[in-house]
């Protein structure tokens, strides 16, 4: 929302429904499209245009991680078209290309987050709040424009947003939209949310900040929907690191049915004691596919050795799914 001493009036048209003349936020963007906005890339050693999109997004993301920028940024953009959150890291790898000028890396750069931006996304907001308050990728420092994308990857969801929101607004003296968000922040079950910044308030602010909360908790995208994103996120992520390491667990799998395996199989892996790490969970996907092949109805989690083997601490992931595919090849028929 917007710090009532910096922009009120576009403050209390979210909050109040009050007439503004103030621009869109999205009308302060270049008009651009998808196939403006993409550039055209060639297949390398780790993606090509037949590998399925949410593989394609997580070895960008690998790849990413790994400071392997040009080989990320070919993927990303394959994967981009069904993947908005693929221009985000498209905005933050183009800012390492060292073939294009300094202007061609502001501009690209710039235009991945202004795409992803006007499709809601809280990361590209974020990247728009930062650019203009720091003046990145050629962008005039402009702090009102700043706060706007604040205040709307905030409402997205996005909780680092959120918290420099409160701090914002604490400073401002504005307890009660400080109040507000940090309940909103806060987990459902904590009824604590808040308590020291009330003990500052007086009644009428703890009213207003009550008022604005239940009217923020209709509009922010509630941690549910955000918890669903990061799952869908992690079926690209996990797809992809089976996909480069253990392809033969895919085999005889349509897309449909990999993607469906991974993210039911994935849930089933993060709940269960023995999975301490991304690493247990690809074990536990790879390895449980594997017995399944065998027969149909296997659930690994009931079996000692191969929990015994997850619960090994000395042993990699390789050396795990190794010694887990030998038990699975001798014992399940």
């Amino acid at each position: 929302m917007k710090l009532f001493n910096v922009l009120p009036l576009a403050l209390l048209t979210v909050l109040a429904g009050c007439a503004t003349k103030e621009r869109p936020l999205n009308d302060t963007l270049p008009k651009l499209t998808l196939q403006n906005v993409l550039p055209v890339v060639t297949a390398n050693e780790h993606c090509n245009a037949q590998m399925d999109s949410d593989i394609l997004y997580g070895v960008g993301y690998r790849l990413y991680e790994n400071g392997e920028y040009k080989d990320a940024k070919t993927c990303m953009v394959m994967a981009a078209p069904k993947h908005t959150r693929a221009f985000c890291y498209l905005s933050m790898t183009t800012r390492y290309d060292s073939t294009l000028t300094a202007d061609q890396r502001n501009t690209e750069a710039f235009n991945y987050m202004a795409y992803a931006a006007t499709q809601n996304d809280w990361c590209a907001e974020y990247g728009m709040y930062e650019s203009y308050k720091y003046g990145k990728v050629g962008t005039q420092q402009d702090a009102a424009l700043a706060t706007r994308w604040l205040e709307r990857s905030s409402l997205h969801g996005y909780a680092e947003s959120q918290q420099i929101l409160i701090e914002q607004y604490e400073e401002l003296g504005n307890l009660s939209a400080a109040y507000a968000w940090t309940r909103i922040m806060a987990k459902a079950e904590d009824t604590t949310a808040g308590a020291d910044l009330k003990a500052k308030m007086n009644a009428a602010q703890i009213a207003e900040g009550d008022k604005l909360y239940s009217e923020l908790v209709t509009q922010v995208t509630s941690k549910k929907t955000l918890f669903a994103e990061a799952r869908e996120e992690d079926v690209g992520r996990y797809s992809a690191d089976i996909y480069q390491n253990y392809p033969d667990t895919f085999k005889g799998m349509s897309s449909v049915e990999r993607y469906d395996y991974v993210k039911q199989t994935m849930r089933t892996a993060i709940e269960q004691p023995f999975t301490k790490n991304r690493g247990d969970v690809v074990a536990y996907i790879v390895l449980n596919r594997a017995a399944q092949l065998k027969k149909p109805d296997a659930n690994i989690a009931t079996d000692p050795r191969i929990v015994a083997l997850m619960e090994d601490q000395a042993l990699s992931v390789d050396e795990a799914i190794e010694s887990g595919l030998r038990v699975v090849n001798t014992f399940y028929r």
